[in-house]
């Protein structure tokens, strides 16, 4: 069965994903900058589907001697990497661009750019020389293209991985390296950090906020097994894997269901 690496999977997508290949009867190293997080969240994990087919590595994803560390853990513990996953990731503050404390930039942009460039940096030289693997990045908001007030800088690094995404595909297709490089685009999901970030909105910001994410929004249960499938299922270089299509989101703010919901009465929202 296959061994997947997930970078920043002790919360949120990350660990929804690392449940899912789990339940698929893969391995999985969990990785995080948050410790102890991680430790727990890898014990439970253990407990549930055997300490065979679960590790954790402690990993900040800039700095590249760790990323390193990181791919060297998980041979050690199964013995071959099949996927790997750069999910780590961090938004600004939502605030306009002005607004922002300078000091986040360099932080969002190291983590979001620099650390998606590390991991697909030692994955790809280490797939080619075990001649075979997958390396998806995870897509987010400027990804796809849109603007919305307020992320001005985790959306260019969004576009950024994008582009950086699709250029790596290229480069192994001419070269016609046995490896598989594609995003995974989750859509909104409702995630810790992002019900923190909406209990700071202004009332009139956030009541058309919630609007908004009660037609498009999904919980990390719901979106998760469907990435799963779709990663392990998927052969093909530069595919973009994307939950929340264009079309799709079109027909939910069309439909009663979606856009009658509350998906936050329950978060205290």
């Amino acid at each position: 069965m296959k061994s997947v690496v997930i970078t920043g999977s002790s919360k949120g997508i990350g660990l929804g994903l690392a449940k899912e290949f789990l339940k698929k009867g893969c391995s999985v190293m969990f990785s995080s900058f948050a410790k102890a997080e991680m430790e727990q969240e890898t014990e439970k994990a253990a407990a549930e589907f055997g300490k065979d087919k679960v590790a954790c590595y402690h990993c900040d994803v800039t700095n590249i001697e760790q990323v390193q560390g990181l791919w060297d853990a998980v041979v050690q513990a199964f013995g071959k990497v099949d996927i790997w996953m750069n999910n780590a990731g961090i938004a600004n503050t939502t605030r306009l661009f002005w607004e922002l404390e300078a000091k986040e930039i360099p932080r969002v942009v190291s983590t979001n750019m620099v650390g998606v460039m590390y991991g697909s940096h030692v994955a790809m030289r280490a797939m080619r020389a075990q001649g075979f693997g997958a390396i998806y990045n995870s897509e987010g908001f400027g990804s796809d293209d849109m603007f919305v007030n307020g992320l001005a800088v985790y959306g260019a690094t969004k576009r950024g991985g994008r582009y950086f995404t699709e250029a790596l595909a290229e480069e192994v297709g001419k070269n016609e390296l046995p490896v598989i490089v594609g995003t995974i685009s989750p859509g909104i999901v409702l995630t810790d950090f992002l019900l923190d970030d909406m209990r700071k909105m202004s009332p009139d910001i956030l009541e058309t906020t919630k609007a908004v994410y009660n037609c498009l929004a999904d919980t990390v249960e719901v979106v998760t097994p469907w990435l799963v499938e779709e990663v392990l299922s998927n052969t093909t270089n530069g595919k973009r894997i994307i939950w929340l299509t264009e079309e799709k989101a079109n027909a939910r703010f069309e439909s009663e269901e979606y856009y009658t919901r509350d998906l936050f009465t329950q978060h205290g929202l």
